[in-house]
């Protein structure tokens, strides 16, 4: 029910804008020093050396700040937003379930989006949604780009055990394409076999997903909201776990 700042979750949805409005490609390369330069801050990697040259898949591998924010600046403040809209950001996800915040004040509009903004919010920072929102996004991205309304309830029974209500899937609108679900599936597999998902790896399964690391406001206090979207089989999806 609470809203929070995801942190790096969330490269796997900008991710998947880019390569949707083809501002990027599986063959692009991005420089990683260790920090950047926007808008009179500096933005620092996890990495403090750097990871130096690296492919796009390697960028979401190693959960490289840099490289989101140079990706978050193809898309531009306009496109981004349209994304934010798109996988559901900006309004609750209407889920059978009493309470669920609603994170729209805490999300810049476009108008309001500066390049700090821009920089901030392509590695899931400076921004506020909350856990319903990011599963039911994620589930769009690695199922074809279906994004389905969330639900509790499957079914009601009388005291006969008929079926009195029966809740069907709602498709709500197509975020991306078959292609790019295809790579967001095989980068975030990389991700949990070869990045810095390997902790959530599983023998004898095909796990992917994404890691997050999110500071807390006050930012000084150095304290950290720490979460891994994952799902299973990589390939062919069947459950996603957000923690």
């Amino acid at each position: 029910t609470e809203p929070y700042e995801p942190g790096s979750t969330f490269k796997a949805l900008v991710l998947a804008a880019a390569l949707e409005e083809g501002v990027v490609s599986e063959n692009d390369t991005f420089t990683c020093t260790g920090s950047v330069e926007i808008g009179g801050h500096t933005i620092h990697c996890s990495k403090r050396t750097g990871h130096g040259t690296q492919t796009l898949a390697e960028a979401v591998q190693n959960s490289c700040n840099p490289a989101f924010i140079e990706i978050g600046q193809r898309l531009g403040v306009e496109k981004f937003y349209d994304y934010f809209e798109a996988f559901g950001m900006t309004e609750k996800t209407g889920i059978d379930l009493p309470g669920e915040a609603d994170a729209k004040g805490l999300v810049r509009s476009a108008s309001e989006m500066n390049s700090a903004d821009l920089a901030t919010n392509s590695f899931g920072q400076n921004y506020n949604c909350s856990m319903i929102q990011m599963a039911a996004a994620y589930c769009s991205v690695i199922n074809g780009g279906s994004y389905y309304e969330p639900h509790v309830v499957k079914q009601i029974l009388n005291e006969q055990g008929s079926v009195v209500k029966e809740v069907k899937p709602k498709l709500v609108r197509e975020t991306v394409s078959e292609s790019t679900s295809n790579f967001i599936k095989d980068a975030l597999f990389r991700t949990v076999s070869e990045g810095t998902g390997k902790a959530a790896a599983v023998e004898g399964y095909e796990i992917a997903g994404k890691t997050g690391t999110a500071e807390k406001i006050p930012r000084s206090a150095k304290n950290y909201l720490l979460s891994f979207c994952g799902f299973a089989p990589a390939y062919d999806p069947q459950v996603l776990v957000y923690v």
